[in-house]
């Protein structure tokens, strides 16, 4: 299955190689990569896509948003990518801030693991 192709962000950069070209994510990674970045902006911000993003910044040090709040937007943004199997999407807090998303693609063998601080910010 063919899941696309996009530049590589490292720490939300453009990663370029050694000889100057935009390095390329694509397969798994590049579903893991759109995920993180879906996650990252915030839903209405983009005018000419005010459906994209997602509620999940708005939530940093908000002390209203509990565990089941952060969990069920990741979950949300992953299942709505119609590259993921919902089946097998699963997020869950992993210490104080600390949240794991997990999802595999659809036609894969190997699930995708994202970690996000949100005390933090990342």
């Amino acid at each position: 299955m063919d899941y696309g192709s996009d530049m590589l962000l490292v720490d939300d950069d453009i990663f370029f190689t050694k000889d100057g070209d935009v390095e390329i994510v694509s397969g798994p990674a590049c579903i893991a990569q759109d995920i993180d970045q879906e996650l990252k902006i915030t839903r209405g911000s983009l005018p000419w896509d005010p459906a994209a993003g997602s509620s999940l910044l708005l939530m940093l040090n908000d002390a209203e948003s509990d565990t089941e709040d952060v969990t069920a937007e990741l979950e949300r943004v992953a299942i709505a990518d119609p590259r993921v199997d919902p089946t097998t999407v699963k997020a869950e807090k992993v210490s104080a801030g600390r949240y794991r998303l997990e999802f595999t693609p659809v036609a894969a063998v190997d699930p995708e693991t994202l970690d996000f601080d949100l005390a933090e910010g990342k």
